[in-house]
């Protein structure tokens, strides 16, 4: 008894593929059978009554081959998986300090992964199962572990380098492009720049030949643009701190500067008074006084006079004061804010001395 699979099927036998290689024929057991189905089947010779017929049989040779062919495609194509083409379409290295270069196929999954430096190297351990991971996933684990191991600081700059070899295909090229885009998006959420550059494969063999990653010679190079440093949003509660604190010292500042005018109007009524009392003390000398009557007139009127005189330079020093008071308030407010600005501008240049 042999075992195979059935081929072909007519009224006289079963044709079969035994495992060997083999065509067989045996005689039908039961009444329907499927091409492609395994069956058991004990073969008979019929050579010897094809003898006579060795076109037909030639035909029918060639026939059966053609069938088995496709059949054990069909079966290859169900049991062994499709094997991919192992071959790189681009290039991406990824440096923060830690410098990796990752190599992608036309699927932009990863086929190769190569530590450029000691600090690579460690992280490299981190992520034993890199193969097959696609490029946002790949991107992420580096991402991650070097800012765990303290490689990637708030501000710092992660520089993405894409080299694609010779063999161009628009729509893979856009796929590439807009995946860094949305890894950019997403890592400007967490305050992390992700800058992204392209370059060639002569730039990649110049790399390769000094020992470091294609962005490591660009940046050298001086050929990749410098992230955009923007302003941290304050969180909304330290915000809202914020507002209150101003509020209150502004409160602050609004009563003592109530207190002040009140005090200026009681000192200015006081000396007003004063001074009336001082002319009337004056007047009543000199109507008290032994000089003749004409003479008396003439001096409280001189006294008056000067008095009036004293009175209107007064009145005009008093009007003049809150204009002093208000330029003296704008030179204040010019001169802190030069002082803030200074502050800025020092604050700009120690933050491009850190990168």
């Amino acid at each position: 008894m042999k075992k195979g699979i059935v081929m072909d099927v007519n009224d006289d036998y079963v044709t079969m593929l035994t495992p060997d290689g083999e065509f067989v024929k045996a005689k039908h057991t039961k009444k329907s059978y499927e091409i492609g189905e395994e069956i058991a089947c004990f073969p008979i010779d019929v050579r010897v009554r094809n003898a006579s017929k060795p076109r037909f049989f030639q035909v029918r040779k060639w026939r059966y081959a053609l069938v088995s062919s496709l059949v054990a495609i069909l079966f290859l194509s169900l049991f062994i998986p499709f094997s991919t083409r192992n071959e790189v379409y681009a290039y991406m290295s990824i440096d923060i300090n830690p410098s990796f270069e990752v190599g992608l196929d036309d699927n932009l999954q990863v086929i190769s992964l190569e530590a450029l430096n000691d600090e690579a190297k460690k992280l490299l351990e981190s992520i034993p199962d890199w193969k097959n991971f696609t490029l946002d996933s790949i991107t992420e684990e580096i991402i991650e572990h070097s800012k765990n191991s303290g490689y990637l600081k708030d501000g710092k700059q992660v520089l993405i380098t894409t080299v694609v070899t010779d063999s161009h295909d628009t729509k893979i090229d856009r796929e590439l492009e807009q995946g860094i885009e949305e890894i950019k998006k997403e890592y400007k959420k967490e305050q992390i720049a992700v800058t992204s550059i392209t370059s060639t494969v002569e730039t990649r063999k110049a790399a390769q030949e000094k020992g470091i990653s294609t962005g490591k010679l660009l940046i050298e190079k001086d050929k990749v643009p410098k992230p955009v440093q923007e302003k941290k949003v304050q969180p909304v509660r330290q915000e809202k701190k914020n507002q209150q604190k101003k509020a209150y010292e502004q409160k602050e500042i609004n009563k003592f500067k109530n207190n002040q005018k009140q005090q200026a109007e009681e000192v200015k009524e006081e000396l007003k008074e004063k001074k009336e009392q001082i002319k009337e003390k004056v007047k009543n000398n000199i109507e008290n006084s032994n000089m003749p009557a004409h003479l008396k007139e003439k001096k409280l009127e001189k006294i008056e006079e000067k008095w009036e005189k004293k009175k209107q330079k007064q009145e005009e020093n008093w009007k003049k004061k809150p204009r002093k008071k208000e330029e003296k308030k704008r030179d204040k407010e010019d001169r802190w804010d030069k002082k803030e600005n200074n502050n800025r501008g020092k604050d700009r240049k120690h933050d491009d001395d850190d990168d």
